[in-house]
């Protein structure tokens, strides 16, 4: 009796040596991965990501990281920094990863990878064109450029015109061919506004505080200018034309501190600026002739006029002289009037609205060929790298 009790011992001992033996041989992954934490994406992780992007009318692929969708063969996963901040930028050694938040790449795709693990695929729900690549913006929509320009800057769309020829002044960035015209009106003015230079160069005079808006109407607005008192000396004048023939829109910056206004001259209507630049000051002058500026030097100067001399080299053994005479007197008119309703060509509009997705993944208008689509995506995720 007593040796069957061994050998009953025994045969247990070598089944639960053998069942160990086998367990560990057939569960070494498993149980490294049950003591490993479960990587799973969150915002500020970095991924790599395969996709399929589909129509959700009749689901066409539109897009995808494979060579060939169908099979899924020869991906290029998108390298992802998994933010909505437009502004935020990968750390550490993820230079290489993308801030997808643009018109190019959806908020939608980004928010359906949070939450995803590392090999997963799954199939979004229809995500809809807001969130999307845009909704393509027409008549009466307002359009908030805030983020652009730091401070309250909505403009609506009062008209859009179709095929028409490129205005002048932007004849020299986007030829000269047809376009589709947008016209603005400017939101955001009020009564009793302070215009400052900062925000508005082509209306004069330069200097901050001295404008106000006293009256709007749907296309213009008017303004009253008093000088500063105590800002009438050192001035740097800057004068601006907003003219649209490219041969005459002008931008001239006197030499700094070299303008004043002579407090007698101010009366109900108009005050004088008088500039005052020395011999050798330079005056910046920019217009479409000269793209990226052109620096006259001071060479002459009289009670009315300012001559300035600018070089330009036409060959190796010619120099050619150009001459431009400014005035040194400026007269300002303090009521003035100003258009609001600007016009812009699509090709504009498209640069300003892709700025505008990229600052802020709240914006929802766009002229992308994808615009006014509902989507969805197949997405995998390839390997997570956490923030942390």
């Amino acid at each position: 009796m007593q040796k069957e009790k061994i050998a009953l011992i025994a045969l247990v001992i070598v089944i639960i040596a053998a069942l160990s033996v086998f367990w560990i041989a057939v569960s070494t992954d498993y149980l490294d991965n049950l003591f490993k934490e479960e990587k799973i994406i969150a915002y500020s992780d970095y991924a790599d990501a395969n996709y399929i992007g589909h129509y959700a009318s009749n689901g066409t692929i539109f897009a995808a990281s494979y060579e060939n969708p169908a099979n899924k063969s020869n991906p290029t996963p998108l390298n992802i920094f998994v933010t909505l901040n437009a502004s935020a930028t990968p750390g550490g050694n993820f230079n290489a990863y993308s801030n997808l938040i643009s018109d190019e790449y959806v908020k939608g795709f980004i928010e359906n990878l949070v939450g995803m693990k590392q090999g997963e695929t799954k199939t979004t729900a229809i995500i809809p064109a807001r969130d999307a690549y845009g909704v393509t913006p027409t008549v009466g929509d307002v359009l908030n450029l805030s983020v652009l320009a730091n401070r309250d800057y909505r403009i609506k769309i009062i008209a859009i015109e179709k095929n028409v020829s490129m205005p002048a002044l932007y004849k020299p960035y986007f030829g000269n061919g047809t376009t589709d015209l947008y016209t603005f009106r400017e939101e955001f003015h009020y009564i009793s506004e302070v215009i400052d230079t900062y925000y508005d160069p082509n209306l004069t005079p330069q200097w901050v505080n001295a404008t106000v808006v006293t009256k709007t109407n749907e296309t213009l607005l008017w303004t009253y200018t008093t000088p500063n008192p105590d800002k009438l000396t050192n001035l740097t004048w800057v004068d601006s034309s907003s003219d649209s023939n490219p041969d005459t829109a002008y931008t001239t910056i006197y030499p700094a501190n070299a303008s004043s206004i002579d407090p007698s001259s101010i009366n109900n209507s108009t005050f004088v600026v008088t500039h005052t630049p020395k011999i050798n000051d330079t005056i910046q002058f920019y217009n479409y002739t000269y793209q990226s500026g052109a620096q006259f030097i001071v060479r002459n100067i009289t009670k009315d006029n300012i001559t300035g001399y600018f070089n330009s080299s036409t060959s190796e053994n010619q120099t050619t002289q150009i001459v431009r005479v400014f005035p040194g007197k400026t007269v300002i008119m303090r009521n003035q009037t100003q258009n609001i309703t600007p016009s812009y060509p699509k090709e504009w509009v498209v640069y300003v609205l892709s700025m505008l997705r990229t600052s802020d993944h709240r914006a929802i208008y766009s002229l992308s060929a994808l615009a006014d689509k509902d989507v969805y995506f197949e997405i995998t995720v390839v390997k997570i790298y956490k923030a942390s």
